[in-house]
């Protein structure tokens, strides 16, 4: 099922809030929220606490392309890795090395999270995989089918704003897809919410200790 409302978004925060609207049916149950940090972990952040869920983080790596910062050419989550079929033209060497620096960069950013807390189990519960926004499905595809090995008994993913491009792939693998506002454009995605800022590490950790409940057990 694909769920849309077209709306002016002023800020992550908002997301979550406008997010939670449309999946009322999981509030007060045992479903966990988890955020792909960064940015996506401040609306999951939000989205948990409006329905009263348990929340988590999970980080998640971009591959670039080497001859352009603004094209990625897959993305590693913790146990999987997504790389396109068509990057004939870039050297095997360069694709295992940023393969290893992300998993190295997933271990420490895990880590640095969950340092004296169990990592979230997935298994048997509903999971709701949120993003801040989705352009390209890279990050998504990759946790997607990490904690789709846990075997969740369902797999939703959200997201405030998402390409048409995206969306056809994500719905293909995921349960459900719930959105609040379809952009053609990476520029349109991005300048549909009014305030973007960075979010850093801290600023994940510090939400997940200030949530309902951060350290999630199976």
């Amino acid at each position: 099922m694909v769920r849309e409302e077209v709306t002016t978004i002023q800020d992550r925060e908002q997301a979550g809030y406008l997010l939670s609207k449309k999946l009322t049916v999981h509030k007060n149950t045992d479903a966990l929220v988890v955020g792909i940090a960064h940015g996506g972990a401040v609306v999951a952040y939000h989205l948990a606490r409006a329905l009263h869920l348990s929340f988590a983080v999970v980080p998640c790596r971009k591959i670039k392309h080497p001859a352009n910062d603004m094209q990625t050419i897959g993305s590693v989550s913790i146990d999987d890795v997504l790389i396109h079929e068509d990057i004939h033209d870039i050297p095997q060497d360069y694709i295992y090395h940023q393969i290893l620096m992300a998993r190295i960069g997933i271990e420490r950013e895990y880590n640095y999270y969950y340092a004296n807390k169990p990592r979230p189990v997935f298994s048997d519960r509903t999971i709701i995989i949120v993003d801040d926004m989705l352009q390209e499905n890279d990050a998504v595809l990759a946790c997607l089918r990490s904690v789709r090995k846990q075997k969740p008994t369902s797999l939703i993913v959200a997201v405030p704003v998402i390409a048409f491009s995206a969306l056809r792939t994500i719905r293909e693998e995921a349960d459900d897809v719930v959105f609040s506002r379809m952009a053609s454009g990476f520029d349109s995605v991005r300048n549909i919410y009014s305030a973007l800022p960075s979010v850093k590490e801290e600023e994940v950790r510090d939400l997940l200790s200030h949530s309902l409940e951060a350290v999630i057990h199976g």
